[in-house]
């Protein structure tokens, strides 16, 4: 995850309200990612009367800088906080496939899961990723364009299509379409989304990750410019911005 304010991009932007689905799923590979990228558009979903419900790869079981944390510690520590996160933004869910950090693979059993879960929580709008244009350019995060591309081929070919992972139908998980795709941490963003409303609680939300915030003061500063910054091209006071993806 990082903090930094990705670039406008060069398109016009076009501001719009977070999605309407009643339904919305987010799938991220670690625990703060939503939050940085998205938290304050969740946060006014979930005030429009949507149920969020939230999809980690990893448990960030290397998101120490204490040499003698073991993996599991952290990975134990950063679920708790994650759920407290998850509390404070008002998801409805949150599921882990604790993959391990920093190596997750775009593999048969990843997709697998992640239909699993498309199909068992029905959104109608998918945050994740952009593995196209991922942010930063060339250093993001491995895991990040990993997790999007394969969330991505979950949702647009797989989740729907009867004859991927039939066997599913067996616990109930019937095939499900997901009707838009809400791409973030990306540098050539085509829609910005007006988080005033939501920021205080997007931040709120990362204050829990307190294994990873040793400054809650500087975070805070640090978040409402990034948001200003982000909403500057669109003449927002706070926004955040994503590629969305029409599926119907």
């Amino acid at each position: 995850m990082t903090d930094q304010t990705p670039p406008a991009g060069a398109r016009e932007p076009i501001v719009v309200p977070p999605p309407s689905a009643r339904s919305i799923m987010a799938i991220a590979a670690h625990p703060d990612d939503i939050e940085s990228w998205a938290g304050g558009t969740l946060a006014r979903a979930l005030d429009r009367g949507a149920e969020v419900r939230l999809l980690l790869a990893t448990s960030g079981d290397k998101g120490s800088s204490n040499p003698g944390d073991s993996p599991a510690e952290v990975a134990k520590r950063r679920e708790e906080e994650t759920c407290t996160a998850g509390r404070r933004l008002g998801l409805t869910d949150i599921a882990f496939l604790r993959y391990l950090d920093g190596e997750v693979e775009d593999t048969r059993e990843l997709r697998q899961e992640m239909v699993a879960w498309i199909r068992h929580w029905k959104p109608g709008a998918l945050f994740t990723f952009d593995p196209e244009h991922p942010y930063p350019p060339y250093i993001g995060h491995r895991d990040h364009r990993v997790v999007g591309r394969a969330a991505i081929d979950a949702a647009s070919l797989l989740a729907h299509n009867p004859h991927a992972f039939p066997d599913q139908r067996n616990q109930g998980l019937l095939p499900h379409a997901v009707r838009e795709l809400w791409l973030f941490a990306s540098t050539a963003p085509t829609h910005w989304v007006d988080i005033a409303a939501g920021l205080d609680r997007k931040i709120a939300a990362r204050l829990a990750h307190v294994s990873q915030t040793p400054d809650p003061a500087s975070l805070d500063a640090g978040w409402r410019n990034r948001a200003a910054e982000i909403g500057r091209p669109a003449g927002l006071a706070a926004a955040e911005s994503f590629v969305v993806v029409r599926l119907d």
